[in-house]
């Protein structure tokens, strides 16, 4: 089994290399910054590969002999389904470790005053999105 290990090891390695970790950002940076975004769009991606294709050397201008080139149209078409699909059926998962989320919450119990809770998570927990 050692040798499994030094394969996947080397694999790890590799995307290390190849991908580092993102660095950690502020939860109020990205609370601001995720609310800014537009969402997902099948002409800006239609737009950024039909863009990219010259470095791929795919034409996109109109054919040697004069013909539309339908490139552009399959590549619209591609997109507008990968982004239908991941609108549709796509679903953001996160987890949260034990002890990560901490829970604070307010209450009148009586007339006499109120009551302040806080809390924290305990076991591992997983919340389900829809991707926009």
């Amino acid at each position: 089994m050692g040798w499994i290990e030094s394969i996947a090891q080397g694999i790890t390695k590799t995307f290390d290399a190849i991908r580092p970790a993102f660095p950690a950002i502020p939860a109020i940076l990205l609370v601001c910054e995720v609310s800014k975004r537009p969402g997902l769009s099948a002409i800006a991606l239609t737009s950024a590969v039909i863009r990219r294709l010259p470095e791929a050397g795919i034409e996109t201008g109109v054919n040697c002999d004069g013909s539309p080139n339908k490139i552009g149209g399959f590549v619209k078409i591609l997109c507008e389904e990968i982004v239908n699909e991941i609108k549709t059926n796509g679903v953001a998962l996160v987890g949260f470790k034990p002890m990560e989320l901490h829970i604070t919450s307010n209450g009148v119990v009586d007339p006499s005053g109120h009551v302040t809770a806080e809390g924290t998570n305990i076991i591992p927990l997983q919340a389900r999105g829809a991707v926009q």
